[in-house]
C-alpha cells in the first residue's frame, strides 16, 4: 500500500485497525475469486500465490487478472474517503517454482512459501513505487500467462534492487489485459455498510 504511512498520522489507532481490516477483506475475497490464497499479511501488504493447493494451468493468468482487479477495487474504495486519505497500492507479479510448506519449530510453525519466485515478486512490487505504476508483471509470469504482448509495456530491463539477473517486466496499457474480465467491488460481498475511514 502506498502512502499509509501518511494515513496512520491522520488516524487513530483504532480507525487505524478498521481501515487495515477493511482493506484486508478486500485482499482476501479478490484472491478467492481468483482462486488464489492469501499466504501471510505484512502489515499494510500481502503475499498472495496461485498454484495451491495443486497448480493449474491458468495459474499465472488468474494472478495477472487478480492484480489487476485489486488495483481497481481499492481506488475505487479509498476514492470515496476524503482526498487525504486516499491509498493507492503497487503489486507485483512472478512466475516461478517455490517452496511450499510448513517451517519453524515446535513452539511457533508457520505455513508458507520460500524460494527466488517469492523474492522476485516482492522486488517487483518495491519497483513500481519507483516506476510510478500500480503493477509490474515479470516476462515469465506475462508468458505463462498468455497475455497478449500489445497489451503490455515494458517497463525495464534493469536488475532488481539487490539482483544482478537482467529481467524484461511489464505493465499493463489498459484493463484486463492481464486474463479473465475485471470484477466490480459490486461483485464482492462486503458489509453493508463498512467503517468510515
Amino acid at each position: 500500500m502506498r502512502g499509509s504511512t501518511t494515513l496512520a498520522e491522520s488516524l487513530d489507532p483504532h480507525r487505524l485497525s478498521e481501515f487495515l481490516s477493511a482493506f484486508r477483506r478486500r485482499v482476501t475475497r479478490l484472491a478467492r475469486l481468483r482462486g488464489g490464497v492469501v499466504d501471510k499479511f505484512i502489515g499494510d501488504g500481502a503475499l498472495v500465490v496461485f498454484g495451491l493447493p495443486e497448480p493449474r494451468p491458468d495459474d499465472a493468468a488468474r494472478a495477472l487478472a487478480f492484480a489487476q482487479d485489486l488495483v481497481a477495487v481499492i481506488a475505487r474504495w479509498t476514492d470515496r474517503a476524503a482526498p487525504a486519505q486516499a491509498v493507492r497500492i503497487g503489486v507485483g507479479v512472478h512466475y516461478g517454482e517455490v517452496f511450499c510448506g510448513i517451517i519453524g519449530e515446535e513452539a511457533r510453525y508457520e505455513f508458507t512459501v520460500l524460494g527466488d519466485a517469492v523474492n522476485v515478486a516482492a522486488r517487483l512490487e518495491q519497483a513500481t513505487k519507483l516506476h510510478g505504476v500500480p503493477i509490474l508483471v515479470s516476462e515469465a509470469a506475462r508468458r505463462a500467462a498468455g497475455a497478449p504482448a500489445e497489451a503490455w509495456r515494458e517497463v525495464s530491463r534493469e536488475p532488481l534492487r539487490g539482483r544482478r539477473e537482467r529481467m524484461a517486466y511489464h505493465t499493463p496499457t489498459a484493463p484486463g489485459a492481464g486474463g479473465p474480465g475485471p470484477r466490480r467491488e459490486e461483485d464482492i460481498a462486503f458489509p453493508a455498510v463498512e467503517p468510515a475511514l
